[in-house]
């Protein structure tokens, strides 16, 4: 038996049938945290990424980001809060730049290169001068304007054959190759995150679902993002698109929150670079168990940017990502001991029994989920110190017609790795696709996004 099947073999042993009492176990998994249930719907837009419209949080294309509002509301519930906070998935560093508002240190932790340094500029850019930034811009645009031309610039991802054309990727890759590497100073990292953040929008791609689609721009009855097939761009769309970026952050940087100590750390939420109780308040919303692929979606910035150089580099950032797509490897030694989860696990699978091809993919990927998620948690409660609380905003999914609540899954994973669940927001209900709408009676939370209120005791 070769290792992948050796793999294959051990998570799929935990799932090989329903057991007696799996029923009451999920039904008394749901009522369990009926107590501490809060219904924010006031809070239900900010769940999402639109009410970012404000300096620094406008800068970056991250559709999977919450609204600094949502931080500030779930900040506004503790008292005497002060010191260091945590965001262990940093993405766009919204609650980063929302604790250096209010006058907090802050950390992050993130494993995607493109947004651990998109993120860590962003908290940086308050030492920025605007003058020297829209100076190094100018230079960089007016060498790209007459840059080669006919020249093949190829980009080392799938979606750069399709997305973008010969002229937009030479437009882009000039531009890069016109201002000072990254990392050099402040004001050369925002001049990448300007150019970087125009990527998606001279390309036909759109961000939606799972993955980059290549869609028709007109789509009737659909509720999902038009497309832009068979839209084209040139080198100057690309150089005015870049220096419009590089003016907002330059109007917004006299607005940017400082005084204060924070940074991006490149690593994993599931073996944090920190020391024990070393954090006094942690925010953070985890990969939803929804099967994105964030090295899939960001791609084309990862390439464009210069993160990637060969395509094995991102297979490899794709291997090295929390369990929430696919494309996850399986879990080696998968440890899922709470009674709940596994038994909502086996009822899931049970479900698959005549779904799609994809099934056994779907299945590998919860299971490689909980067992990350257990992780994170030992990982939360090790580096909160005693009395510090924690938000985590998170999502309820369905699949082959089962609902899988993760929300009070993770409640109870909590509390079996030592923390107390102290309230958990409903902050909005969201559709379920017909196809995966639950069957029966069987119990569901429904579907809804929430924050969970945790705390380390002492």
């Amino acid at each position: 038996m070769t290792s992948q099947h050796l793999l294959d073999a051990t998570w799929r042993s935990l799932l090989v049938a329903p057991k007696p009492g799996d029923d009451l176990r999920i039904r008394r998994l749901v009522d369990e945290f009926r107590g501490v249930e809060l219904d924010r719907s006031d809070l239900g837009s900010l769940a999402g990424p639109r009410h970012r419209d404000e300096a620094g949080h406008r800068w970056l294309r991250y559709k999977e980001a919450f609204s600094p509002a949502l931080v500030r509301a779930i900040l506004d519930g503790w008292s005497g809060i002060d010191g260091l906070l945590l965001d262990p998935f940093a993405g766009s560093a919204t609650s980063l730049l929302v604790a250096v508002e209010r006058g907090l240190d802050a950390v992050g932790v993130e494993l995607l290169p493109y947004t651990r340094w998109a993120a860590d500029a962003v908290v940086r850019a308050h030492g920025a001068d605007g003058a020297v930034l829209r100076s190094m811009t100018a230079n960089a645009a007016a060498k790209s304007r007459i840059g080669r031309v006919g020249v093949r610039w190829a980009l080392p991802v799938p979606a750069a054959t399709w997305a973008l054309s010969d002229e937009v990727s030479g437009a882009l890759l000039s531009l890069r190759e016109a201002l000072p590497p990254r990392g050099t100073r402040v004001e050369a990292d925002l001049a990448h995150l300007a150019l970087m953040s125009v990527v998606e929008s001279v390309s036909v791609s759109v961000k939606d679902g799972t993955s980059l689609r290549h869609r028709e721009r007109e789509r009737p009855g659909r509720t999902t993002r038009p497309g832009r097939k068979g839209q084209q761009f040139n080198r100057n769309q690309v150089v005015d698109a870049f220096l419009a970026a590089t003016q907002v952050i330059v109007d917004d940087l006299p607005k940017i929150p400082g005084g204060t100590a924070a940074r991006v750390l490149m690593g994993d939420a599931r073996q944090m670079p920190l020391r024990d109780g070393a954090v006094d308040v942690a925010v953070f919303s985890p990969p939803y168990p929804n099967r994105y692929d964030y090295s899939a979606v960001y791609q084309l910035e990862l390439a464009a940017g210069g993160f990637v150089h060969v395509p094995e580099d991102l297979r490899r950032i794709r291997k090295s990502l929390l369990r929430s797509h696919l494309e996850a490897p399986p879990a080696e030694h998968p440890v899922l001991d709470d009674p709940a989860v596994l038994a909502v696990l086996r009822a899931v699978a049970a479900a698959a029994e005549e779904g799609p091809k994809e099934r056994g993919r779907t299945l590998r990927m919860l299971v490689g989920y909980f067992d990350d998620m257990r992780q994170v948690l030992a990982e939360l409660r090790r580096v909160l110190r005693p009395g510090a609380p924690a938000a985590c905003v998170v999502a309820t999914q369905t699949y082959f017609g089962h609902p899988v609540p993760t929300d009070v899954m993770l409640a109870s994973m909590a509390r079996r790795a030592g923390l107390l669940v102290e309230e958990l927001w409903v902050l909005r209900h969201k559709r379920i696709a017909v196809q995966q709408r639950a069957r029966g009676d069987l119990a569901s939370t429904g579907g809804r996004e929430s924050v969970l209120l945790l705390r380390r005791p002492g």
